[in-house]
């Protein structure tokens, strides 16, 4: 007669790492799992992001939101960067003409006025 595994069931880090240790050590997966009355799944999840991310991100009782998404590549953080330094570039670009026609709005504005009288503010 087969065990119900209960529902629901929340882990601590410990228990996860120690689980999570032995598979790593050769044991195989659905044993460890039946012995520990755990589901496949939630093993080889634990197992996967060990081996992918570390034992860091095994966190403690329950789960967090949003806790274990995927890096970024290192590929796609370098064209992230690439879009960044074009971004810049052009804001440079756009500061510069703007603070070029501002002055020259600002000399034409003072020639105007070449009665000696300060220049009007509107």
């Amino acid at each position: 007669m087969k065990r119900a595994v209960k529902k629901n069931r929340r882990f601590s880090r410990e228990f996860k790492v120690a689980a999570v240790k032995r598979v790593l050590a050769g044991e195989p997966l659905g044993k460890v799992a039946r012995e520990l009355e755990l589901k496949f799944d939630v093993l080889w999840t634990w197992k996967k992001r060990v081996v992918e991310q570390g034992e860091h991100c095994l966190y403690d009782v329950g789960r967090r939101r949003g806790a274990y998404r995927k890096q970024p590549s290192s590929e796609s953080q370098e064209r992230r960067i690439r879009e960044l330094e074009r971004l810049i570039g052009r804001q440079e670009m756009e500061i510069r003409f703007l603070d070029k026609a501002l002055r020259r709005v600002e000399e034409l504005r003072q020639e105007k006025n070449d009665d000696g009288e300060a220049a009007s503010s509107k």
